[in-house]
């Protein structure tokens, strides 16, 4: 199972409340009545969930199947 989730369990346990904050902001219609709080909310917390990932993520540690490498043509 490891080679086909990558990262850690509480990276997948992220995505799942992530989702789950979307979902109940689409149920409650959140996107509608309270847009501008709603676009902030939004990008606020995913500068932070990317930047949390980010921190965490020691340098080496696969997190895609494909290796990422410098192009060498910059």
């Amino acid at each position: 199972m490891r080679e086909l989730f990558l990262g850690k369990p509480w990276h997948w346990a992220l995505l799942v409340v992530i989702a789950a904050l979307l979902w109940w902001a689409g149920d409650m219609r959140v996107h509608v009545t309270d847009f501008n709080s709603f676009v902030i909310a939004l990008i606020v917390g995913s500068f932070a969930v990317v930047l949390l990932l980010l921190r965490t993520t020691r340098p080496g540690e696969t997190v895609t199947r494909d290796p990422l490498e410098d192009d060498a043509t910059d």
